[in-house]
């Protein structure tokens, strides 16, 4: 059996971990006051808002989208959903068809502060996952304080459900 690509195998945990969080999210709107389920779509429209703008480096297109890391408006969260998936699904294939040549590229971008840096294709792609994880949890705290049990959302867990046969 062939090992599977690490970063496939994360990009396919977050998929995973975003879908499970935006459905939660989702199915408790009611259960949480507007302004906190405001704050939840917001803190989940930033990690989308950083992807793309991280994409647009990792695809060396100018990033002209975005002038923050979060929009003004707040999105549905039904829009915000389907956005996200996108995103992941891009990040998904995009991961899949990088060599270690590839992965080891600096990329030199520009911040949305104006602020210059650069960072190997890897780390980036490894920022995108971290800050996605950090992000999620914080809006899953959010549907804690109001009595809505956070998924678990942990990549022991996706990977249990992804090979159940991992049990012993």
């Amino acid at each position: 059996m062939t090992a599977p690509n690490p970063l496939a195998q994360l990009y396919g945990y977050k998929r995973w971990a975003n879908e499970e969080l935006l459905a939660l999210g989702e199915a408790s709107q009611t259960a949480l006051p507007a302004d906190d389920y405001r704050l939840f779509v917001r803190i989940l429209n930033h990690t989308y808002v950083v992807d793309q703008i991280f994409a647009a480096h990792l695809a060396g297109r100018p990033q002209t989208a975005y002038a923050a890391t979060n929009t003004e408006e707040t999105p549905s969260i039904d829009a915000l959903r389907q956005a996200i998936r996108a995103s992941d699904d891009w990040y998904l294939q995009y991961v899949s068809g990088l060599g270690d040549a590839q992965l080891a590229e600096r990329v030199a971008f520009r911040f949305t502060d104006g602020d210059t840096g650069s960072m190997s294709r890897s780390e980036i792609l490894n920022h995108i996952v971290v800050h996605g994880t950090y992000h999620r949890g914080a809006a899953g705290r959010i549907l804690a304080t109001h009595a809505v049990q956070p998924p678990r959302d942990s990549l022991t867990t996706f990977l249990h459900r992804l090979e159940p046969g991992r049990r012993w």
